[in-house]
């Protein structure tokens, strides 16, 4: 009686332990979100951003409302965008002027802004936008985003 009740406690234990390990790894594969994440740029064209001594840290913020905007490092930028699925176009519309001692990564990503996206994908914390079969950006989740 006792080795039947001792099987049956370890048995339950035993579940228990697979159920946290199952929700952890479900929890650790889920996708962030497209909109409302602000995407720090990690790469333009497969090549790693260099610390330009920025201001601000490279970012893209998408908005419910199909506008996006974000950070080049000194200046800001902005525009529209149009997703269906895994399908975008991006409409660049302008950004600020200020004149910043490093601009490098700033020009890398206005060009790629106007490369012709058409399509992205995220995968957990990483989101890669391409035009056609090229990657022109990659950005990291963050971790923060928009208060609704």
């Amino acid at each position: 009686m006792r080795i039947r009740k001792l099987t049956l406690a370890l048995a339950i234990m035993a579940l228990g332990f697979c159920g946290c390990k199952s929700s952890q790894k479900a929890a650790e594969s889920k996708n962030s979100p497209l909109v409302g994440t602000q995407w720090q740029l990690e790469s333009i064209s497969n090549q790693l951003v260099a610390d330009d001594s920025f201001a601000s840290q490279p970012y893209i913020i998408f908005n419910e409302d199909g506008t996006f905007a974000g950070n080049l490092g000194c200046n800001s930028f902005f525009g529209n965008y149009y997703q269906k699925k895994q399908k975008m176009t991006v409409d660049f519309s302008g950004a600020t002027k200020k004149l910043c001692t490093a601009m490098n990564t700033e020009k890398a990503f206005l060009k790629g802004l106007k490369a012709g996206i058409n399509h992205f994908e995220i995968s957990g914390n990483t989101l890669i936008l391409y035009a056609d079969k090229e990657e022109i950006f990659r950005f990291k989740d963050n971790g923060k985003f928009l208060e609704e």
